[in-house]
């Protein structure tokens, strides 16, 4: 989801770098919003994480977009706030989630629940890149903003949107973590950002907003998934996976590049 979200960003020739501290916040929100105890105590909790990662979303769209602020330096100052709220609410690991609400997001229809909503929410994150006149401006904005600008696209407006659908992706990742631990942990994502720019790289995004399509981000994030169970799996150490991937973001880029001179 966070992945998707930073295909969004990147469209537009951006970054996100606090997309891990959203993730995390929003998951915060969810477990701290919920009653177990009462029949639909979930649904607070899930309006609480959506309306969180929006106007996380939003406080980087109105900084890069009205501030005319750099969008790394944006994103690296609201990481420590996003991150710094998330510990204030729950300095350490717990809670408890409702469990129908957890029953559902990992084992819900015999356990195809969670690939469903998965697979939906890439249709349609995939339709608005690939078939709308949003998407097509985000691609506009991606290859030149000026130009864009030019032929009358509120480039303004379609960035602060990106920034809020990526912030509302990042709390459904947030929402489905939730489920899955049946818990909350403030410091859950510490390397979304990462793992995000990185499988959105590898998956063909190129940074200057070149993309053939969304469907690359996916198959990035199974690539970056499959060759950290590799690791995993060897016994090798984490900061070495670290190291790994930051070569892996350094080979993508530098291919990304080299394709883009041809």
């Amino acid at each position: 989801m966070a992945a998707l979200g930073q295909t969004l960003i990147i469209l537009t020739g951006g970054i996100d770098l606090s997309l891990g501290g959203i993730v995390a916040l929003c998951n915060v929100v969810c477990v701290l919003s919920m009653n177990p105890d009462s029949a639909w105590g979930f649904v607070p909790a899930l309006g609480a994480a959506a309306a969180v990662g929006l106007a996380c979303g939003a406080a980087n769209g109105v900084l890069v977009t009205k501030g005319r602020l750099a969008p790394i330096i944006v994103t690296i100052a609201t990481t420590a706030v996003f991150d710094g709220m998330a510990l204030l609410l729950m300095p350490n690991p717990g809670g408890s989630v409702h469990k129908a609400f957890a029953k559902f997001l990992t084992r819900g229809y015999s356990g195809a629940a969670p690939f469903l909503l998965f697979i939906l929410i890439l249709c349609l994150v995939r339709r608005l890149a690939n078939s709308t006149p949003y998407g097509k401006a985000l691609r506009a904005i991606g290859g030149s903003e000026n130009a864009a600008y030019s032929t009358g696209i509120r480039v303004g407006k379609i960035k602060f949107r990106a920034y809020c659908l990526a912030g509302l992706l990042c709390a459904v990742a947030g929402i489905f973590l939730s489920a899955q631990m049946n818990s909350a942990d403030a410091t859950i994502g510490k390397n979304y950002a990462m793992n995000a720019i990185t499988a959105t790289v590898v998956g063909g995004t190129a940074m200057t907003g070149a993309v053939e399509d969304p469907l690359g981000t996916i198959a990035g994030v199974f690539i970056i998934s499959i060759i950290n169970n590799m690791l995993n799996l060897f016994g090798v150490s984490s900061f070495y996976q670290f190291i790994c991937q930051g070569l892996i973001l350094i080979a993508a880029l530098s291919l990304s590049a080299l394709h883009k001179r041809r």
